[in-house]
């Protein structure tokens, strides 16, 4: 018989922060990745933020239940604001992932014009 182990959750690495792509010398390449590498997981971590907020939303949804009729009338025919017809019991939950598809998206390093 051959023993298994316990499987161990891994140690998150921690990374040093470093300055902003805005503040570094262009110049010098090593601080230009570092500053790279940090936007992106910054963005990354931001992005997996709004991801737990919408399954806690969803959860929520299964648990009180949403009214889809009343949805779908006022959303298709009135046109008002989703998150205002939502249940009151999910509604922190729904303003916290509005807000964060808002302000939470993987820009990278690099601007598109």
């Amino acid at each position: 018989m051959s023993t298994v182990e316990p499987w161990a959750y891994p140690d998150h690495k921690q990374f040093e922060r470093v300055p902003s792509l805005s503040e570094v010398d262009k110049t010098d390449r090593k601080a230009v990745y570092a500053a790279r590498n940090q936007k992106i997981r910054d963005d990354w971590v931001k992005a997996m933020e709004a991801r737990i907020i919408k399954e806690k939303l969803d959860e929520c949804y299964r648990t009180e239940g949403v009214n889809h009729c009343k949805f779908f009338f006022f959303f298709f025919f009135l046109y008002k604001p989703i998150h205002s017809f939502l249940d009151q019991s999910c509604r922190h939950l729904a303003d916290m992932y509005f807000e964060a598809l808002k302000t939470n998206k993987v820009e990278g390093f690099r601007k598109h014009t």
